[in-house]
């Protein structure tokens, strides 16, 4: 029986450059920026620390994250949040979550 887990690569075109994710996670939540204009604001090094700290965010959490609401979360407060911890981020982004159920 072979156990080998076949690596995946995701590749996305943004503005005629290519960039390579190895998951689709990573991938859903550079489009989450590209939607929320983070890159227009920010620059694509705005973005991809974006993706990182959202990918940060989202492996740490303990909840079934609702990855699309803390995606567009954090794109929308990421001049304030960019420094923040990721957990502290989670806190403000539950907080804000369940006001609204």
């Amino acid at each position: 029986m072979n156990n080998k887990v076949e690596k995946v690569e995701i590749e996305v075109k943004y503005k005629n450059k290519i960039y390579a994710f190895d998951n689709g996670y990573r991938a859903y939540i550079f489009h989450t920026g590209v939607y929320n204009n983070v890159d227009a604001k920010f620059g694509i090094k705005g973005l991809l620390d974006y993706v990182s700290l959202v990918v940060d965010c989202y492996l740490s959490d303990d909840n079934l994250t609702p990855l699309g609401d803390l995606s567009d979360f954090i794109a929308q407060n990421w001049k304030e949040f960019k420094k923040l911890h990721h957990k502290d981020i989670l806190d403000m982004f539950y907080d804000k979550y369940f006001q609204g159920i």
